[in-house]
């Protein structure tokens, strides 16, 4: 019943047939297909580039000899095989991290689905192969396999590189933000005119990026929860009026987690609402990427279409990270 409701109430608004989004709505592949392959690795990026996205992601950290990786979080465990390969190079919480590495070691990694620290994999219904030599690859290597794949194939498929835990690394003595901009740069991805992104949860090094880096290219703060320690950023604050003003000064947009968005409350009593301080956003002409959409990890109740239906219009948003892209024969009026 109350699916029903959802659906009636959604009936005055453009229900997209099997993802038939408009033009001006980007896909961004969330770590490449990782819906479909192990995350991060040139095989989900180049899965991800035939599914013909906006744009493909690559989280950056380095390693302990500076090279500039893709890998989502400054941990190894939870996506390689480093408790086995260095049964003895963890810290004393039990981690492990790239930066203790250098790349000639971490070539020596196998990666495999996300799993939990328990070892269980996050995503059960994955990819569950056991056997493909899947490997830890730079960001040189992701941005060049990206730029040869736009030129034989005369497309145009941009970079949305998240910076991080930059303050983390500033404290291991390496400076990644300088690391990802110069790599940006010898690939024809940095710029004002450049087909990238830059994101990073660390508002105050998005600043440091315009006032001291001096990078003219386009910005995206990410919006996480105060309490997922990702920044010192206030982000109970950043989703103020007085929020959006100042990081509109610096950005050309943010990325919120899906639950800042959707007023999930009111979508258990029916009723489809955006959260109100989105307003602040539009107020202040900021393009809006909320992340990140998963078919295997949908809001309670809600289809994958309905999903996207509330995102593009209730929310306003522009764009949506998506560990699944949709299939390109699906999405006939995007803009390829």
């Amino acid at each position: 019943m109350r699916k029903r409701t959802i659906y009636s109430l959604l009936a005055s608004s453009l229900l997209f047939s099997s993802y038939n989004l408009a033009n001006d709505f980007d896909i961004i592949a969330h770590r490449g297909a990782s819906g479909y392959l192990p995350e991060h690795t040139l095989e989900a990026a180049t899965l991800a580039f035939a599914q013909q996205p906006d744009f493909i992601e690559q989280d950056v950290v380095a390693t302990k000899d500076g090279v500039p990786i893709v890998l989502h979080d400054i941990h190894l465990d939870t996506v390689t095989n480093v408790e086995t390969v260095y049964p003895k190079r963890a810290r004393s919480d039990g981690r492990y991290y790239a930066v203790d590495f250098t790349l000639s070691e971490l070539r020596r990694l196998r990666v495999h689905e996300r799993t939990d620290r328990k070892g269980e994999q996050v995503f059960t219904s994955r990819y569950q192969g056991q056997h493909a030599n899947f490997t830890v690859a730079t960001f040189a290597e992701h941005l060049e396999l990206i730029t040869e794949l736009n030129r034989q194939f005369s497309t145009n498929i941009g970079v949305y590189p998240e910076i991080k835990s930059p303050a983390w690394h500033q404290a291991q003595g390496i400076d990644i933000s300088a690391l990802v901009l110069s790599t940006l740069k010898r690939f024809n991805f940095a710029g004002s005119n450049a087909n990238s992104y830059v994101q990073s949860f660390d508002f105050d090094e998005l600043k440091r990026l315009r006032n001291e880096l001096g990078y003219k290219g386009k910005l995206v703060l990410l919006i996480g929860e105060n309490s997922w320690q990702e920044s010192a950023t206030d982000f109970n604050y950043i989703r103020s009026e007085a929020g959006m003003r100042e990081a509109a000064k610096y950005v050309d947009g943010i990325g919120p987690w899906l639950g800042h968005i959707i007023d999930t409350n009111a979508l258990k009593q029916g009723t489809v609402k955006a959260q109100p301080w989105l307003a602040f956003a539009h107020e202040q002409q900021l393009l809006l990427h909320p992340y990140t959409f998963r078919k295997d990890a949908l809001l309670p109740g809600i289809s994958e279409e309905e999903l996207l239906t509330i995102l593009i219009n209730t929310v306003k948003a522009d764009g949506v990270f998506t560990d699944h892209i949709p299939p390109v024969k699906n999405r006939l009026n995007t803009n390829r």
